[in-house]
């Protein structure tokens, strides 16, 4: 069976950020890697940032930009800090419960992850 190669989608500054790329891409059904988590023994301060990097299979590219372009259009709408339906208090900007899996809605319902 022939391997699909994977292509990088995007470079990011934090894990944070890679992480968050990396799960709402799983999320819509495509594997994604991310690579650069692991930095030298010297770290940022004396190497520079060390590039992180998100990959995709090639066959996914074309979606995976759709995903994060919208991904990144969401960004200009800012989520207050807000308290979920389970009681968990979420810091401003972050749109699912750490706790739960809900998510935020504009309205004041939430969304259970498991409905």
């Amino acid at each position: 069976m022939e391997e699909k190669p994977m292509v990088r989608l995007l470079v990011v500054e934090s894990d944070v950020e890679a992480n968050f790329f990396k799960g709402a891409l799983e999320d819509n059904g495509i594997n994604a890697m991310v690579k650069g988590l692991d930095g030298s023994a010297f770290g940022a301060a004396l190497d520079g940032p060390d590039a992180i990097e998100v990959y995709v299979y090639s066959d996914d590219i074309e979606e995976s930009k759709a995903i994060i372009m919208d991904l990144l259009d969401e960004d200009g709408d800012e989520i207050p800090a807000w308290t979920c339906a389970c009681g968990e208090d979420v810091d401003e900007g972050f749109g699912v419960c750490w706790a739960c899996g809900a998510d935020y809605d504009a309205s004041g319902s939430v969304e259970s992850e498991s409905e």
